[in-house]
Order: structure tokens, then sequence, then C-alpha cells
């Protein structure tokens, strides 16, 4: 007994076109969408407004302490810290870019 599945034609193409390093921005990463269902912020622009940080360039993230910034993120989204909301939205978007849900 055999099963044929469709469907799959360009999945192996769009998985190709990901693979590697990608360089996306917040913006594309955090989507409303996204920002709206897990955080108290409709975007990340204002979620990294209402910090106590400023945020204007990765250089400026890169100088947040780690411990305090994760105890944000636990106050203000559905993660207990950077890494697992950054994993959450990195998963989305690969989905989005595989065109799966």
């Amino acid at each position: 007994m055999s099963v044929r599945i469709e469907g799959f034609e360009g999945l192996s193409d769009r998985v190709e076109s990901i693979g590697g390093e990608n360089t996306i921005t917040m913006s594309e990463l955090f989507r409303p969408d996204f920002m709206q269902t897990y955080t108290d912020y409709d975007t990340i622009e204002a979620f990294f407004d209402e910090s106590p940080w400023t945020v204007e360039s990765q250089a400026d993230f890169e100088t947040i302490p780690q411990d305090e910034f994760d105890m944000y993120v636990d106050e203000n989204t559905g993660f207990n810290s950077w890494e697992m909301m950054l994993k959450a939205a990195g998963r989305e978007w690969i989905s989005r870019q595989l065109n799966i849900s």
C-alpha cells in the first residue's frame, strides 16, 4: 500500500532559499501581529521605545545587560526571556518563508 501526498512541489525550493545565514530586520522578525499576540505592545519599536534603554542601533541593543532585558521581556511579554521570544519569532518567520502554518 502506498500513499501519495501532494502540495510539496515548491517546499524544497523554499527551504533552500532560506538555508544558511539570513539578515532580517527586527521589524520583519517581530511583525505587528506577533507583537500584538505575545506582548503589551503593537510594534517592536514601541516595545523598545517604552523600555528603559535607548535602542537606535545594533550597538545600542548589545549594551543592554542580559538579565535586565530578560526581566523586561518577562514583565511585558508572554515569554520568560529574550531568547525564548527570539526563538518564537524565528519559528514564525521560518513558517512564513516556507508558506506553512
